[in-house]
């Protein structure tokens, strides 16, 4: 096994544990950013699931865009600038278009827009925010969709990928606040 093939199964694993984890850690969030946020989580998970098997490169076309939406309509909900549903229906609906018109066309740069776009929004809504980790999870997303550009879907999109999920989870402050959250959402009494 070469290195850059162990080096690839660890993005992989570092990817599906990031996703997992942004799916257990959103559960205090409010449905609107929760659903989304869990979506794109799903779907970054199946990418790095297809990365061990060979398929990531023609799985990325689609899923890291459709992705890249889902964190940005998550993300602008997560900062007070909530998208109707039906303009995140739409937003989904055309990275979801654009990822597998590149995929039957082989016109890779089409799957690369959404991406870009989502990236940009959320580096965007953060800054308007003040908030400096989503920043870097923008430029995480853009990063991503820089490296597929340059090396396909290897290691430095499945880390970068991994930065850009993690980095769009909220973090809390006061941690007593999150566990009564947490145990809120799940339906356990008691402390």
């Amino acid at each position: 096994m070469a290195a850059s093939d162990s080096l690839a199964l660890v993005a992989a694993a570092a990817l599906f544990a990031a996703a997992v984890g942004a799916w257990w850690l959103s559960a205090p969030l409010r449905a609107r950013e929760r659903l989304y946020l869990r979506f794109a989580a799903v779907l970054l998970a199946a990418l790095a699931v297809s990365a061990p098997v060979g398929l990531a490169d023609v799985t990325v076309l689609f899923l890291l865009p459709l992705a890249a939406a889902a964190l940005m309509v998550s993300t602008l909900a997560r900062f007070d600038r909530a998208l109707p549903v039906g303009l995140a229906a739409l937003a989904l609906a055309l990275a979801l278009a654009g990822g597998l018109t590149a995929l039957v066309s082989g016109l890779w740069p089409l799957a690369l827009l959404p991406v870009m776009i989502a990236g940009l929004a959320v580096i965007a809504a953060a800054i308007n925010s003040l908030v400096l980790l989503p920043v870097l999870a923008g430029t995480s997303l853009l990063a991503a969709g820089l490296v597929f550009a340059e090396q396909g879907a290897r290691a430095g999109l499945l880390l970068f990928a991994a930065a850009a999920l993690i980095g769009l989870v909220p973090q809390f402050r006061n941690s007593q606040a999150m566990r009564y959250r947490a145990r809120a959402n799940f339906g356990i009494e008691g402390h």
